[in-house]
């Protein structure tokens, strides 16, 4: 189908999409057994920052210290900000502050739930958040910090030749970060359902909206006990995506598997050993391709996917990350 019609169709669809209905997030709290007293006092604002379509996307803050790294966290394809309160909380002790942006259509956005027309206007939400930061931040580092899933857009906004919307220059980063990136990934859809997916972004229309499960199971995030029991339970988890998610996905994931030899930044990945979803060695392969020469990979045994449920790793993996952080900031602060 013509790129154009695709459009026209979706415009005459989407004003007529249910939005889901979530349940209320406070009936299953974040467990905080990872977090000594101080930290586990350490709770985010929720911001509502707009889109440049309008779109308005919430947004977890941690506000630090004047002059320390500013980071900007994206999370992965099912999870949202607050899985990564724990973490946030530990970076934020150091003085660092965080913005944690739900997708659209993810966590506490419930429009279009699990819907993504075309990935650049994911692309586009991050950076100019970036844009936003970067002006209200200046003389501060700012880092880019993508688990999972964002890792795909991460390292195509890290590129140097990325092209921002509008042709305006990039902006200025002083690092990415990137825990168990899924730029390669063991978990897929059968060619059966990849088939029935591919189809029906052909046939385009109203199966552009069509919802597929997510091939995820909450056990391959984390086997500890509290953090399990909080994503079963989950109600703003993404269970499922459309048609044109899965598809745009790929897309992205196309370009994010090409762009290592064009990011020449401070690179930091954290892996974790026994990660069911992320193919690891693809992952490292990917790494020594970076064209930076500032960068760290470190690997962490027997850890699962979410290093920030991991109740061996935890403190040293925050640790490492926020020395890492810290070490971005200039000496003269």
């Amino acid at each position: 189908m013509d790129s154009s019609v695709r459009q026209t169709a979706l415009e005459k669809i989407i004003p007529y999409i249910q939005t889901h209905h979530l349940k209320d997030a406070g009936s299953n709290p974040f467990p905080t057994t990872l977090l000594d007293a101080q930290a586990a006092k350490i709770r985010p604002a929720v911001e509502s920052i707009r889109a440049a379509d309008g779109v308005q996307v919430s947004c977890r803050v941690w506000p630090g210290k004047v002059g320390m790294p500013v980071v900007v966290y994206l999370h992965g394809i099912e999870g949202h900000s607050q899985w990564f309160e724990n973490t946030a909380a530990q970076l934020n002790l150091r003085g660092i502050t965080i913005y944690a942006p739900d997708r659209r259509g993810s966590g506490m956005n419930p429009r279009d739930r699990g819907h993504l027309l075309d990935y650049k206007v994911f692309l586009g939400d991050v950076d100019a958040l970036l844009r936003k930061l970067s002006s209200h931040f200046a003389g501060h580092p700012i880092v880019l910090m993508a688990n999972c899933w964002s890792a795909k857009a991460a390292a195509i906004l890290c590129r140097e030749d990325f092209k921002p919307v509008g042709g305006s220059a990039p902006v200025p980063l002083s690092g990415l970060v990137l825990t168990a990136p899924a730029i390669f990934t063991k978990v897929d859809f059968d060619r059966a359902t990849k088939f029935k997916i591919g189809f029906a972004w052909i046939q385009g229309s109203y199966r552009l909206m069509q919802n597929w499960p997510i091939p995820l199971t909450p056990q391959m995030f984390t086997k500890n006990p509290p953090y399990l029991e909080f994503i079963e339970k989950d109600p703003l988890r993404l269970k499922e995506a459309t048609t044109s998610f899965f598809v745009q996905s790929f897309f992205m994931g196309r370009q994010a598997e090409r762009s290592a030899k064009f990011i020449n930044l401070p690179v930091l990945l954290l892996q974790s050993g026994s990660d069911e979803i992320v193919d690891n060695p693809k992952v490292e392969q990917w790494y020594e391709q970076l064209k930076t020469t500032q960068k760290t990979m470190r690997i962490f045994p027997d850890a699962d996917h979410s290093l920030d449920f991991d109740q061996t790793w935890f403190k040293e993996y925050t640790h490492l990350l926020s020395e890492w952080l810290l070490a971005r900031t200039p000496v003269s602060v």
